[in-house]
């Protein structure tokens, strides 16, 4: 158990220090080329070929390449493509803190979704405190943001397009690592990585991005900035669908909330173009109600009762209670 706990604390460690930084090493390297489309198939395929290297020198396990697993990830990679092309997108009209306060919202919509096809219990009472600090927090960020002052509601278009395209990734990815059969978690990332590739040039034509590539203005911190973004996306990556083989999706969204307080101190450290300090707090009033928020134990399993109808055990006959998982936090 204690060799368990290990692991599950040094994949979250590691997924919180690559998303932290993820974001401030994206935001660099759009203002350096500024082609998002470019910027993402890069990654994608330093990931794949580092994979696929790593399992041809023996360092890596990845499952054979079998159809009846990779169509799972075809809708996946839609929405994987989709998100991580809208976040460039995201950064190059907005700042970093308008993502990570809608990121902080993320648990809102995750925990439904785990109540209705997780069979996730319905949030406790401090668990909705929790919502309602996120909540208000958002709102009172939406206020005092200059992006939104400035050009509106439609300064959120993107946020709003990547926002929904992540809650279905938060979503969908606990079935693809626990219920496909997959024996590596390397398989997760290769296939992720190598199938997003076509999407997003998909999206980098009719978008325009592509016509843009003539005008950038190649250097070398330009090109060493792209290179440790890819190394990182693959950090990221692994660590990702690492966290949730190993925690639920909930806990995942959780932990994707907390590690941003990390891009928030480097962001005001080193970036001209952050919040206003009423920004700032109200982004730690979500960050805030994110780390109150209580895991939901799973539901009782539902049986048929004497007149046909469908009623939950509340302690079932023959089996013991999860003690650890009920009521635990991240």
């Amino acid at each position: 158990m204690a060799g368990k706990t290990g692991s599950v604390g040094l994949t979250v460690g590691l997924y919180c220090i690559c998303s932290g930084g993820m974001l401030v090493i994206n935001k660099v390297t759009v203002a350096f080329l500024g082609v998002p489309a470019l910027i993402t198939i890069a990654q994608f395929a330093a990931t794949s070929l580092g994979v696929l290297l790593g399992a041809k020198c023996g360092l890596l396990t990845v499952d054979p390449c079998e159809w009846s697993k990779i169509r799972h990830f075809g809708i996946y990679v839609l929405a994987f493509s989709g998100g991580t092309w809208s976040n460039m997108k995201v950064l190059m009209v907005s700042n970093v803190e308008t993502v990570i306060v809608f990121r902080a919202c993320a648990p809102l919509i995750v925990c439904m979704f785990d109540y209705h096809f997780h069979r996730r219990a319905l949030p406790s009472f401090r668990s909705i405190v929790a919502m309602l600090l996120i909540g208000a927090g958002a709102i009172c960020y939406v206020v005092n943001d200059r992006s939104f002052r400035a050009e509106g509601p439609t300064a959120y278009f993107w946020v709003l397009v990547w926002f929904s395209l992540l809650v279905f990734q938060l979503t969908y990815a606990k079935h693809l690592v626990t219920g496909i059969g997959l024996k590596s978690v390397w398989s997760s990332v290769l296939y992720t990585n190598t199938l997003a590739i076509v999407p997003t040039a998909l999206i980098g034509i009719f978008s325009g991005d592509f016509s843009q590539i003539s005008r950038v203005e190649w250097s070398m911190p330009g090109i060493a900035v792209l290179m440790l973004s890819c190394c990182v996306g693959m950090g990221i990556s692994f660590a990702g669908f690492k966290c949730q083989q190993l925690i639920t999706a909930t806990a995942y969204t959780v932990v994707g909330v907390m590690n941003k307080m990390l891009t928030v101190t480097i962001n005001v450290m080193i970036w001209d173009k952050h919040a206003s300090g009423i920004g700032i707090a109200s982004l730690c009033v979500c960050l805030l109600g994110g780390s109150l928020y209580q895991q939901a134990p799973p539901r009782a399993p539902a049986v048929l009762d004497k007149r046909g109808a469908y009623t939950e055990l509340t302690e079932p006959e023959g089996a013991s209670t999860p003690r650890k998982e009920e009521g635990s936090t991240v």
